[in-house]
């Protein structure tokens, strides 16, 4: 996640989109910016009543900064400067409740949230609740305090989830926005008041910190002015933004709950107090918000609300939610595409935000711009018209349509009646075939073999045997979907190959084992809970570079772009949610990096894979001396002076009961596997290994003498290794052990040992022990090699369900 950020900021960067400076000597009465030498008006102000220059405010400062300098260096838990008393009196005639004003709305979350919820309480929180309440529950989630995540404004998914953990839990806390600070849409305050009323366990946080200031009586904000302050609701504002000075406010239904969190919030405690010249400005804003003056100011900004509304239905342009908040989020669809309108859009002269991973799914970032009554209708005409040009064309040239922005934000259908110039991007430059067959049998071998026969299992009688096995099943987790994708340039060169699959997946295939354990006790009820359908290259139980692509190839790029766009129509079609572009390999080549960002792209680090590149020793001495002194002696130690308790056997199994034994040593690792956390392959699969002449079978036999305590008479089956040989690599794909003798007789070391060895005994030169149990294949000499794939996703939604377990 880290590491995608930080690219795309730098993305950003690069285009001078995002950590831009102002370069104005002073500010104007407009709020207009000047970056790089060029004025523009600002739509990305989040002061929407436009109060920082007002004279009262800066009286307010000046008189404060006079009188008591320009701090006042104290923890409040001992001593506070008498402002502050001022400023929440001030503040409780307009909440008519009992407060505490905090340094920032983000150290009032980190004060309130871990005193207010119990050990014996459970928290739900809205997807899209702000960032800064995100972060803090990260404190609840540490103390063990079950989290639950529901899709944005699902009441029915919330009263379910009330329902489900009432007779569980003290409390059940749900953490909301007022206003969303991304989509700029509200809460559900008629079905949360219900909710309150209905359930007695049932408590409301709620974050308005964007709600507050530019509307409700004497500007107590959204939520107060869409519902009572219930019993059992803590409000949460902000007095920067259209307040315009600086810090947060707390807002409680009763006095024991506002002297609990001022006694034992560690950020009251111990954060810096906000200083003498804000605490000014808030006094002021507080004085005019509780006069007269506020009324005409939220009356004037509505009607801009209202304004921006009416044109922007005018200009066709699509909201995700119209609604009468002065934060506007127009739909596009990846993240390159709004920068590119942004980027247009600053160089005919207006100033606006994106809003964009990780705040909202990869492929639903948009267009975010704000009102504020420092703006004129003619300066919102201007830069509504001016997107809309830009909107239509910029998403056209992308090869976007509105038709697909629609579907991808699940909004109304829209039509933008612009003339443009004919698009460009991937018409540009000689035209690219590509071929798409929907089966193996279709692609001629000899081709696919010159490209792919040395390449992990990706050999034309393994993807056979592979596609044979998973379609037309029964059983959902076993039914995939093939496509066979082949893009050539006019002379039949061929620029890009793969093939890829539609398939059920375990979202949490890469989460911790300990996340895994977790959902799979869910699973014990609800076998498909947090699984989705993804499109993914190659297939779940191949391994390689799944994608060729010839990089030298003038239009490679362009090649990569009709893969995603084919597999994006696949994921339409097929109701996927996700793709996921794997394997690659090694130190990530930039280019390419940037390249899939473009497109949509989160790069994800996957397991380590482990290989030995060469075999070629000549005695058991010589193979010892290559590993380091302390390898050396684990694998003496380990694996050699138990290797004569074992029988070895390299035949395929010949009965069916014979395969079955197999089968449920594999059963035995699968159940007890929850690092690399994938449904269970169907025997069928096994059954198809054993008529596959590139299918190597290990077994590992205990003697009887050295087993005493378990009775045995007769050598017992350990341990199995099911492989495949490619050519001159050996691909150990799966075990399977008996975990009886695991560890007292060390078989699995033994088993990937004896792997070792038969990949030196069939004259291969490479051999692949996959991934996991890293150590014990690093002490048999295997390197590891950094694994990444490409994941793109339509939601996020599973994955913040993931990351709160």
């Amino acid at each position: 996640m880290i590491d995608t950020l930080n690219q795309i900021v730098e993305d950003g960067f690069r285009r001078k989109l995002v950590h831009n400076y102002t370069e104005d000597e002073q500010f104007e009465e407009t709020g207009n910016v000047t970056i790089e030498g060029t004025g523009l008006v600002n739509f990305g102000s989040c002061s929407y009543l436009g109060l920082e220059n007002d004279p009262k405010l800066k009286e307010g400062v000046v008189h404060a900064v006079t009188q008591y300098g320009t701090q006042f260096s104290s923890s409040r838990t001992y001593l506070s400067i008498g402002l502050y008393l001022e400023l929440e009196t001030l503040l409780q005639q307009i909440f008519k409740k009992p407060l505490i004003v905090t340094a920032s709305t983000t150290l009032g979350h980190l004060a309130a949230i871990p005193v207010l919820v119990g050990e014996k309480d459970a928290v739900i929180i809205d997807l899209q609740a702000h960032s800064s309440i995100q972060m803090t529950i990260q404190q609840l989630k540490a103390k063990k305090i079950p989290i639950f995540v529901i899709k944005h404004n699902s009441m029915e998914a919330l009263e379910t989830k009330i329902q489900n953990l009432n007779n569980k839990y003290d409390k059940i806390w749900y953490f909301a926005d007022g206003v969303y600070s991304m989509y700029g849409d509200y809460a559900s305050f008629g079905e949360l008041e219900k909710l309150l009323n209905k359930y007695e366990k049932f408590h409301l946080y709620i974050d308005d910190a964007h709600g507050m200031g530019w509307t409700g009586k004497n500007g107590c904000g959204v939520v107060r002015s869409k519902m009572a302050h219930h019993e059992k609701m803590v409000l949460a504002v902000s007095l920067n933004k259209s307040f315009a000075a600086a810090g947060g406010c707390l807002v409680f239904p009763n006095k024991d709950l506002e002297k609990k969190v001022r006694n034992c919030g560690s950020t009251y405690i111990f954060s810096g107090p906000i200083q003498s010249p804000m605490l000014g400005a808030a006094i002021a804003s507080a004085k005019l918000h509780l006069s007269n003056e506020i009324n005409q100011r939220q009356g004037h900004l509505k009607k801009l609300i209202a304004y921006t509304n009416k044109r922007l239905d005018e200009l066709h342009l699509p909201q995700f939610e119209k609604g009468d908040s002065p934060l506007f989020f127009i739909p596009v669809g990846l993240p390159k595409i709004s920068y590119d309108i942004i980027s247009q859009m600053k160089t005919d002269g207006f100033y606006l935000n994106t809003a964009s991973f990780p705040a909202v799914p990869m492929k639903k970032s948009g267009i975010r711009f704000m009102i504020n009554n420092r703006l004129g209708k003619s300066e919102i005409d201007a830069m509504l018209c001016q997107l809309q040009k830009n909107y239509i064309k910029v998403i056209t040239d992308a090869g976007s349509s509105c038709e697909e922005v629609a579907n991808n934000f699940n909004i109304p259908t829209f039509d933008i009646p612009v003339e443009i110039s004919s698009p460009h991007g991937l018409n540009e430059g000689p035209s690219l075939v590509p071929i798409l067959h929907r089966s193996i049998l279709e692609e001629n071998k000899e081709e696919w073999e010159a490209i792919f026969l040395n390449n992990g299992t990706l050999n034309y009688d393994n993807v056979t045997l592979v596609e044979r096995t998973f379609s037309q099943q029964n059983i959902p987790e076993n039914n995939w979907e093939f496509y066979y994708f082949t893009i050539k340039d006019q002379s039949g060169k061929t620029i890009l190959k793969t093939f890829f699959t539609v398939s059920l997946t375990k979202d949490d295939m890469f989460s911790s084992g300990q996340v895994s354990e977790k959902v799979e006790k869910e699973r014990l009820h609800s076998p498909y809970y947090l699984t989705s359908k993804s499109v993914i290259s190659g297939s779940l139980i191949t391994k390689g570079d799944h994608i060729f692509i010839d990089y030298e190839h003038k239009s490679w790029k362009r090649a990569l772009e009709m893969l995603v766009d084919k597999m994006n129509q696949t994921l339409t079609q097929t109701q996927a949610t996700k793709i996921m572009l794997r394997d690659f390999y090694g130190e990530q080549d930039l280019e390419l990096k940037t390249t899939l960002l473009e497109l949509g792209f989160t790069s994800f680090k996957l397991p380590n894979n482990l290989i030995l590149n060469s075999l070629d020793w000549d005695s058991t001495e010589t193979y010892l001396q290559r590993l380091n002194q302390k390898y050396r002696y684990n694998v003496r130690k380990e694996i050699l002076k138990f290797e004569q308790r074992f029988i070895l056997k390299f035949e395929k199994p010949n009965t069916e009961k014979e395969l079955l034994k197999y089968y449920q040593l594999y059963e035995q690792v699968y159940h007890k596997s929850y690092d690399f956390n994938v449904f269970k392959l169907p025997l069928d699969y096994f059954k198809a290994m054993v008529d596959n002449s590139h299918c190597d079978f290990i077994q590992l036999y205990l003697k009887p003498e050295f087993s005493p305590e378990n009775n045995i008479e007769e050598p017992v089956l350990v341990g199995v290794m099911f492989s495949q040989v490619n050519q001159s690599l050996y691909n150990a794909l799966i075990v399977g052990l008996n975990y009886d003798f695991v560890y007292k007789q060390n078989t699995y070391k033994q088993i990937l040992y004896q792997t070792v060895q038969r990949a030196k005994q069939l004259g291969c030169q490479k051999l692949d022990l996959a991934f996991t149990a890293e150590l014990e294949k690093k002490k048999l000499g295997a390197r590891p090699i950094d694994v990444y794939a490409y994941v793109q996703s339509t939601e996020h939604y599973n994955f913040n369900v993931l990351e709160s377990l």
